[in-house]
């Protein structure tokens, strides 16, 4: 394996991800899933707990397209990783 770019961390399923040199056998829906359900949206200034996670949930319901629903439910995906 080539060397790699930049730091990693570890996420929550124990893949170590490089937010500068990204593969796509580093990403997982499970970490995805977990790190959106605990930011909370618009940093925090909200009157009850309000996940990145239930916001893209409530986006994919507002399609009836099975592919747009998914991309609809990713469409903040990144910010499992960048932040």
């Amino acid at each position: 394996m080539s060397e790699r770019k930049g730091d990693w961390f570890t996420t929550y399923t124990g893949l170590h991800f490089y937010p500068l040199d990204p593969r796509a056998e580093e990403v997982s829906i499970r970490d995805i899933a977990h790190a959106l359900s605990n930011v909370c949206r618009y940093g925090g200034h909200c009157k009850r707990f309000y996940s990145v996670a239930e916001h893209s949930v409530r986006v994919s319901h507002c399609f009836s397209m099975h592919r747009l629903e998914v991309l609809g439910l990713l469409h903040d995906a990144a910010e499992a990783y960048i932040g």
